[in-house]
């Protein structure tokens, strides 16, 4: 399942048998997996931070040599891409005083805003990439400025901060499923194995309008992504910032232990 990057499925079923048996090999092994898979979804510190756990627990363990390996190349990777606030204002500084002494310099301007950028001074760092698209309209296409800074037909420009951002992400993609959960239930009266398995969850309208013919459609998967089965819940109307819940009840399906995952994805109207 990590190496197919299932990894939403793969790290609560390891961070559980952690926790259900601690002390056992299985509980040791699931410790190097998942830094492996917290190491594929980018999360630079859990990942460093399992590994040293499982080197903790078995130095000399049979994934011992792989997850210090993995540590040192992501304890690199983390201190190149997350800088310390020190060491971005000095590098800042560095890079003003250069740009001052050379004030066309392109490469000194793109490295200033990416700084300016990282620091967390938008507007700033905004100014200076449009000016950086005003003397070189090419740039506009160049993947940090593009995702940075938006020019408009007037001539002026908005700045892509991580908050616009959200907010165009919430306009477009209003509609959000949260605490979606997944459990078995009733009993046969003589195998005692359970009959059903429930989906539930809430749909929430993060927008500031109001949506229209709001729909669930949950549905159930065996291995190898097979449909077993797929329901529909009409919830209608969803005024702005209105949460409803859902709860589907599945049982078409042979052995509910074949069921692999479940899927919650909504529609709507504006």
């Amino acid at each position: 399942m990590i190496e197919s990057g299932d990894t939403t499925v793969v790290i609560p079923r390891l961070l559980q048998l952690i926790a259900k048996y601690p002390n056992s090999e299985g509980a040791l092994d699931a410790r190097y997996w998942l830094g492996v898979a917290y190491q594929q979804i980018k999360s630079y510190r859990d990942a460093i931070d399992i590994f040293n756990e499982y080197l903790r627990l078995a130095p000399e363990g049979k994934y011992a040599q792989k997850a210090a390996e993995a540590a040192a190349t992501l304890r690199d990777e983390y201190e190149q891409k997350y800088w310390t606030a020190g060491k971005l204002d000095a590098e800042i500084t560095r890079l003003t005083a250069e740009l001052n002494a050379n004030p066309e310099n392109l490469e000194t301007q793109l490295n200033l805003a990416d700084k300016l950028w990282m620091r967390g001074d938008y507007e700033n760092a905004g100014k200076l990439y449009a000016k950086i698209i005003k003397d070189h309209p090419e740039q506009v296409n160049e993947p940090n400025v593009h995702a940075r800074i938006e020019v408009l037909p007037s001539g002026g420009y908005i700045v892509l901060t991580p908050s616009e951002v959200q907010r165009r992400e919430v306009e477009s993609q209003p509609l959000m499923m949260i605490n979606t959960a997944a459990f078995q239930s009733g009993k046969d009266l003589i195998t005692r194995e359970s009959l059903y398995y429930v989906v539930t969850g809430q749909a929430v309208n993060r927008s500031d309008s109001v949506l229209y013919g709001v729909q669930v459609i949950v549905t159930i998967y065996g291995f190898g992504n097979m449909v077993y089965d797929t329901n529909t819940v009409n919830i209608g109307r969803l005024n702005p910032g209105e949460i409803r819940a859902f709860s589907v009840r599945f049982s078409n399906f042979q052995n509910i232990d074949d069921i692999h995952r479940y899927e919650c994805v909504g529609s709507f109207e504006r």
